[in-house]
């Protein structure tokens, strides 16, 4: 009530009061306008983020950390659609404030599966692994875990010094400073609450493999204080507005700068590449034969088959993106002169697998996968590339979808390839083919090795018993020309055990 009635009586003041204040708010405008421009400047603002977060605080001492984050997985799960599965990542790190550098190291685990730790070391523009003493340079993807520290990213900021003032925007309630910057991978922003000078937001467009572009946020929220600094006890990375990292921060010290690990990186490169990780990269491919028209066409990152049957030519799984599909379609043109129709099979939905769809769609070919893929290959068709539009995007007017689903045992060409979906626990929505004429099955991306039994590879075994199926040699994507007596093997040994083996 008082409050209110304070409000009341503001309201209600004399005319001459309010002319009086209105005499002074003018004389005073020079100075208001001062103030205003200070407020602007992009300098002040960061070295007013730089203050509350307590770098004059850090007293030539580095920043140790612990934290973990769930890294969802939505590119690789056994649906397109949610829940996906998480990575789960327990982090050590350590920043100096002076040089602005991270190193990070970090353990993983997967479903069924942990890894050794490991280390990264980043700067503003470079990226490292650190192996066996070893430091290789790595792709700028590898940023991805500095965005999420916010320390980094302001100390990037002030280090540039080219950071420009471009207004205000309401986020998350409030009115936030924006800032922007231009760097090798394009334009950054920064929000900053104006109230208490902590940044909010580091965001930009990234491009992307599958989706052409997609809308990259950094959020760091729920401020603590921690060894006489503040960090955020969380940040987010969230993609087209969807949350794909959640790290939360634990204990926090500071320690002597000789009590850390080496925080040093070498000269070169000046900048890590643009360069997508190897699995991702269409490196030139190697021709192998498996029958008298079936071929596997492999580089390091994914292996695919096709076969010629009559006018007809199958590719079995389009990986990778458009420039992979090119150099599919000119090996194809070699292997198999002259004018064919081509299908391509979709056996399996991670997005590196399919990546390479839309530049098939955009050649005319009809497209074969599970019927529940429908759905998420139309929505990879239908993605507008802005940022560096792809084959399709130039051919939107007349490309479509020509899609054909299957969810049981499926014909081609009088029976010479047959499509079979797997239906195991873990291969739900994923097919399999089998060529006749070669005896040979195509696993799909479910059997990645032979070194020991796994369930995948049960699932592949029981699928081809169940339908009839007597291949003498398999293979897939990560997979080379395997007898198939090995897969049988396997089995004996799996079943021996009395276990359906790992995933």
């Amino acid at each position: 009530m008082i409050a209110r009635a304070r409000r009341l009586f503001c309201f209600s003041a004399p005319v001459s009061l309010v002319l009086t204040s209105a005499l002074g708010m003018a004389r005073n405008a020079p100075s208001q306008s001062r103030t205003d421009m200070a407020r602007q400047d992009p300098a002040a603002i960061l070295a007013r983020a730089k203050n509350v977060m307590g770098f004059s605080r850090t007293a030539n001492r580095v920043v140790h950390y612990h934290a973990a984050a769930a890294e969802e997985q939505n590119y690789q799960s056994d649906r397109t659609y949610p829940p996906f599965f998480s990575a789960m990542e327990v982090k050590e790190g350590w920043f100096d404030p002076l040089s602005g550098l991270e190193r990070v190291s970090t353990q993983t685990t997967f479903p069924g599966s942990g890894s050794p730790a490991q280390v990264s070391i980043t700067d503003a523009r470079r990226a490292f692994a650190l192996a066996k003493e070893r430091l290789t340079a790595m792709p700028r993807t590898l940023l991805q875990s500095r965005f999420l520290n916010p320390w980094n990213v302001v100390a990037d900021w002030v280090g540039a010094g080219d950071a420009r003032f471009a207004g205000r925007e309401q986020y998350r309630d409030y009115p936030r400073i924006v800032l922007t910057r231009a760097t090798i991978a394009g334009e950054q922003r920064l929000l900053v609450d104006p109230k208490t000078g902590f940044p909010v937001k580091l965001d930009f467009l990234e491009k992307h493999y599958l989706w052409g572009q997609r809308h990259v946020e950094y959020l760091y929220s729920t401020w603590i204080r921690a060894a006489d600094i503040m960090v955020p006890g969380s940040s987010f990375m969230l993609a087209d507005g969807k949350t794909e990292i959640s790290q939360t921060f634990g204990d926090v010290e500071m320690i002597a700068r000789d009590s850390a690990p080496s925080l040093s990186l070498p000269a070169a490169p000046a900048d890590s590449t643009d360069a997508l990780p190897l699995f991702l990269q269409p490196v030139d491919l190697k021709v192998s034969q498996v029958g008298p028209k079936t071929y596997l066409l492999s580089n390091p990152g994914y292996t695919e088959a096709v076969t010629e049957i009559g006018n007809e030519v199958f590719l079995l799984d389009a990986t990778q993106g458009e420039e992979r599909g090119r150099k599919d379609a000119e090996a194809i043109a070699r292997l198999f002169p002259g004018k064919h129709n081509v299908t391509v099979v979709i056996t399996d939905l991670a997005w590196p697998h399919v990546a390479g769809l839309r530049y098939w769609v955009a050649s005319g070919a009809t497209i074969i996968a599970h019927k529940a893929a429908r759905e998420f290959l139309q929505s990879v068709v239908d993605r507008r590339w802005i940022a560096s539009p792809d084959l399709l995007e130039q051919h939107r007017k007349t490309a479509r979808l020509r899609f054909v689903g299957v969810d049981a045992r499926y014909g081609l060409s009088g029976g010479a390839i047959s499509l079979h979906p797997i239906d195991g626990i873990g291969s739900e929505v994923a097919l399999m083919a089998y060529l006749a004429g070669d005896r040979f099955l195509w696993a799909s991306d479910y059997i990645q090795t032979v070194a020991g039994p796994t369930a995948y590879a049960l699932e592949v075994w029981r699928a081809a018993k169940r339908d009839g199926l007597s291949p003498e040699r398999t293979a897939a994507e990560h997979l080379p020309l395997t007898p198939w007596s090995r897969i049988d093997e396997l089995r004996k040994q799996a079943e021996a055990a009395g276990s359906g083996g790992s995933k």
